[in-house]
């Protein structure tokens, strides 16, 4: 097995220096924000129901990238999105972890692209509030997908490190025939 790996390592990296505009396998990361949406049975809590309560809706974005040609781009990643409304006595959080697959396509209009992902993830809930009481519970896994539009500025090969800024609308059942929403905006940095 070691001489396989050995083998498939030393092949890639005599094949990434031939790759045209972009390194066969990349990598992005960044920070996110977005606006979920809940299921009508998906959550005992949004938040909403915390009287003065500050809110913060903030995530990462990750991916592998393997980029075959320059109009298609294949990555598996990792999102997560966090929002959080509290006040002194009451707190309602909700951790959403999801994993996509995905494809990306550039019509060659620079960096501009679209993408369709098959995601696998889940939703962790952390919630005290006065209404609804004390609760720490994560939904199912669900089988989703995402939707994506984003503009890579390193597409165009003058340089790998230029960000990525995009969109995204993830839709993620969560059990009880419920599900979530989320719009979500990031930039990401690409190495």
């Amino acid at each position: 097995m070691k001489k396989l790996l050995i083998l498939i390592s030393t092949a890639l990296m005599a094949i990434l220096p031939l790759c045209a505009e972009e390194s066969l396998f990349s990598f992005s990361a960044g920070i996110s924000s977005g606006f979920p949406i809940y299921g009508k049975d998906s959550t005992i809590s949004t938040g909403s129901e915390i009287s003065n309560g500050n809110r913060v809706i903030i995530g990462t974005t990750a991916a592998i990238n393997l980029n075959p040609i320059k109009h298609v781009s294949f990555y598996l990643g990792n999102d997560l999105l966090w929002d959080t409304t509290w006040n002194a006595s009451e707190k309602s959080q909700k951790l959403h972890v999801s994993f996509p697959l995905g494809i990306k396509i550039y019509p060659g209009i620079g960096g501009l692209n679209c993408g369709l992902a098959y995601t696998l993830g889940f939703r962790y809930d952390n919630i005290k509030t006065d209404e609804a009481g004390e609760h720490n519970d994560s939904t199912p896994w669900g089988n989703g997908f995402k939707i994506q539009v984003e503009y890579n500025f390193a597409h165009e090969g003058s340089s790998k490190y230029l960000p990525s800024i995009g969109t995204y609308w993830n839709l993620m059942p969560r059990g009880n025939n419920s599900y979530d929403n989320l719009i979500v905006l990031y930039i990401s940095a690409n190495f």
